[in-house]
């Protein structure tokens, strides 16, 4: 298999990855919104692989009766079998991390005094059992001591803190989430108390919620400055909670309730009414708060990704969509099209092609010189894709455009045959619906999707080769003038075409080399650049075949009508770009006017959707849209008529 193809699939199947882990990840939001609202709830895991599911909540304060409950699953009330305890009833070991913000900044008003102070308090009234730990974020973060029950070693290190100029907070909050036994299944919470901005971490935001998620922990997060950029986040994907202060007043208070939520969990138990194999959709009221989420029957689940409410039918029916089948399948696909991007690029740096002629083939034009036999057999090796290839190319010439497609790749310079072409496309496309309707749900979003690989696989190649077309067109008139010296030099016409050729860019030069290598193959001069003509669609390069044929024929000066020629073209680029400069105005002015209706109408939809919904909703009011529509396209029609001047 050719390196070129090699690289396109690896390419493809990079592609196919992304989607793979897009569709495992669609329709996932966010577990819950950082607040600091008594009344929030989150929902951090889900047990349903027994007769009864019991849903973990994290919120402020756990004394909540059953009657206080009420579960909706799959849009119907579940009253049967719904209990309340808490964990530490149930005997669940109870670990928690500090992360204390120990930047200089904390020192002046005594923030990081009244921290740690909170902090010794509130720890040493916790029950002996649970266990504390500690990690300081100053210029470098590190784990003072792991969870532990000795208070007295806990209160030692945090009185030890000192200030630092830098807080490394979410290399804090990494550290902590891997300071948890991983052998001993706990309530495990990393409580982070930040004084303003994480200014000098060596790791990043996704590698700290990596770690959260891994650890099955949730973040609580306090906050009495400028907020950490990324602990939003990570408190919202954990199903943590968050709490911003304007000031130290109600630090103590804040910690311990702080702490009071991180040392327990609600476990509300109910009879689940999803089969095996399919998700389920759950509408939770604690106290008359509501939580959203879903769950994947007959397991345990922790992922914040596998909780996610799944929005529209797939939340409250079920079926193959919301399946856990389909995710699985999705990751399946995902790993899959890793392996083949990994093999592909593999065979490309080590496909034993390390010889130096195969190394300076690259460099050479030998391969313009191909038949079309040899390029087949380099790009086409495997019988699957040459099945696949013979298919869409024989489908192609059936309907007709395999011509047109041919001409686009030859213009666009792509070294690819038209049924190898269509073969990728079609791939894009059929990857691509298949994302929308597993990710979005929807058949339509799906063939919007599909539509849109299709459109811009198709104007990618003309916009490649009308791009080439305009700088073979821009090199001519220098092309010429060149041409023109190595005639009064005393070269013969094949002989300054070549001189040409070696000294012009591209793509002027690879279409004169390429010509030149078919008049010494014998084909005749005269059809060889009118291949060249042809290939690049440019009237000005046939008119300049026409004038040397007409010269060999009846004889003349052909430096001189070289010369001309190429000083009509000069002055009529020049003319054009002076009418291009006069009409700006009037081409600036059609696009401000064209796009003003639609982004006025954005803009009055995001402030104000009511006002605006109005038009969608009444007939009169589609009516009117169609109208303006219409009266818009009009004009600005009109406009481009009037702006638009033939040189």
């Amino acid at each position: 298999m050719s390196a070129r193809l090699r690289a396109v699939l690896a390419l493809f199947s990079a592609l196919a990855a992304i989607v793979g882990f897009g569709a495992v990840a669609a329709g996932a939001q966010e577990g819950g919104e950082a607040t600091d609202s008594g009344s929030f709830a989150a929902v951090t895991a889900v047990d349903a692989r027994g007769d009864q599911v019991e849903v973990s909540v994290l919120r402020q304060g756990y004394d909540v009766a059953a009657s206080e409950l009420s579960v909706t699953e799959n849009g119907a009330a579940i009253d049967s079998g719904v209990s309340v305890t808490t964990a530490t009833e149930t005997g669940m070991p109870v670990e928690v991390m500090f992360v204390v913000d120990s930047d200089n900044r904390a020192v002046v008003d005594g923030t990081l005094n009244s921290i740690t102070t909170a902090i010794a308090e509130t720890v040493d009234g916790l029950d002996s059992e649970v266990e504390v730990g500690l990690v300081t974020a100053g210029q470098v973060a590190d784990v003072a001591t792991r969870a532990t029950t000795n208070r007295a070693r806990f209160t030692q290190e945090l009185q030890a803190i000192t200030a630092e100029q830098g807080a490394a907070i979410l290399d804090g909050v990494r550290l902590a989430a891997n300071s948890f036994d991983p052998t001993v299944d706990s309530v495990r919470t990393v409580v982070v108390v930040t004084t303003g901005e994480d200014s000098i971490s060596s790791g990043t935001m996704l590698s700290a919620e990596a770690a959260m998620v891994q650890a099955g922990a949730q973040l609580v997060w306090i906050s009495t400055g400028t907020p950490t950029t990324g602990l939003d986040q990570i408190t919202s994907r954990t199903g943590g909670l968050a709490a911003s202060l304007d000031g130290t007043d109600a630090i103590e208070a804040t910690i311990e309730q702080a702490t009071a939520v991180a040392t327990d969990r609600l476990i509300v138990s109910f009879d689940g009414t999803t089969e095996s194999g399919e998700r389920g959709g759950v509408v939770l009221a604690v106290t008359g708060t509501p939580i959203e989420f879903s769950y994947p029957a007959g397991l345990n689940s922790t992922n914040p990704l596998q909780l996610a409410p799944v929005a529209g039918e797939v939340a409250t029916q079920g079926g193959l969509l919301g399946s856990s089948a389909v995710l699985y399948a999705s990751v399946a696909l995902a790993f899959v099209a890793i392996a083949l991007a990994v093999w592909s690029l593999g065979s490309i740096f080590l496909s034993g092609e390390t010889s130096l002629d195969n190394m300076l083939a690259r460099y050479s034009d030998k391969d313009e010189t191909l038949d079309d036999a040899e390029v087949h057999e380099m790009l086409v090796q495997t019988a699957l894709i040459r099945r696949a290839v013979d298919f869409t190319e024989t489908f192609a010439e059936r309907r007709g455009f395999q011509a047109r497609i041919e001409e686009l790749l030859e213009r666009a310079n792509l070294p690819l045959a038209a049924g190898e072409a269509l073969f990728f496309l079609s791939a894009a496309v059929v990857v691509l619906f298949g994302v929308g309707l597993v990710a979005l749900g929807s058949v339509l979003a799906a063939f919007g999707l599909a539509m849109v690989a299709l459109v811009v696989g198709y104007f990618s190649v003309v916009i490649l080769a009308r791009r080439r077309m305009s700088q073979f067109a821009a090199q001519l008139p220098d092309a010429l003038q060149l041409l023109a010296g190595t005639l009064r030099a005393g070269y013969s016409l094949p002989q300054g075409l070549d001189a040409v050729s070696a000294e012009i860019a591209d793509p002027m030069g690879q279409e004169l080399r390429r010509a030149i290598t078919e008049i010494q193959l014998g084909r005749e001069l005269e059809d060889a650049l009118t291949g060249v003509a042809e290939r690049l669609d440019s009237p000005d390069f046939a008119w300049v075949v026409m004038a040397i044929g007409i010269q060999r024929e009846v004889g003349g000066n052909l430096a001189e009508v070289l010369l001309t020629v190429a000083e009509t073209m000069l002055q009529r680029d020049r003319l054009s770009r002076e009418v291009a400069a006069l009409t700006a105005e009037g081409r600036v002015s059609a696009g401000i006017l064209s796009m003003l209706p639609p982004g006025l109408g954005v803009v009055m939809w995001i402030m104000n959707p009511d006002y605006i919904g109005v038009l969608f909703s009444r007939t009169i009011g589609l009516v009117l849209i169609g109208l303006a529509v219409t009266s818009g396209l009009a004009g600005l029609l009109w406009m481009k008529k009037v702006i638009t001047i033939n040189v």
